[in-house]
């Protein structure tokens, strides 16, 4: 989120905040999906968090249609991201480093593959003027600097 931020001239704090507590309700909700984003949402309103970090996190689990720039990414960055990690677990060395763009690009047309993960809201990018193309690259580039902290 922070690299796209950054890419568009965003606030990168915001954006980074966003993507790092959009699903902080996972294990309060585990089985009853519905109220993901709703529950979260709600603690973070609660604790002061500003108006719009809210309004995104209660977008990307499907309540509500995405208005701003910021709802609109992370309803993007959330599955591609899923699908990056996806795409590294298969590689023989479990390794983000090796990855291409061209690898993440060929997935993605193999509709068995990750088969969970919506395609339609990764290509949805495209409503913020940045294509896939430019896309892909800023999430996996961001994803392999922080390849340590996130075990891969």
């Amino acid at each position: 989120m922070r690299a796209l931020a950054s890419h568009l001239d965003e606030d990168e704090e915001l954006w980074g905040l966003t993507g790092l507590v959009h699903d902080i309700d996972l294990d309060e909700v585990q089985g009853d999906p519905v109220r993901h984003g709703i529950v979260g949402a709600g603690w973070l309103e609660e604790a002061g968090y500003p108006a719009d970090l809210v309004a995104a996190v209660r977008c990307h689990a499907g309540h509500g249609e995405p208005e701003t720039a910021l709802d609109r990414a992370l309803v993007a960055v959330d599955p591609t991201t899923g699908f990056i990690v996806a795409a590294t677990l298969i590689r023989p060395d479990r390794k983000i480093a090796g990855l291409r763009v061209k690898s993440i690009k060929k997935r993605m047309k193999e509709k068995r593959f990750a088969a969970n993960v919506d395609r339609d809201r990764i290509r949805s990018i495209e409503s913020l003027g940045v294509t896939l193309d430019e896309f892909l690259p800023i999430c996996l580039g961001a994803m392999q600097a922080v390849s340590d902290e996130i075990g891969l």
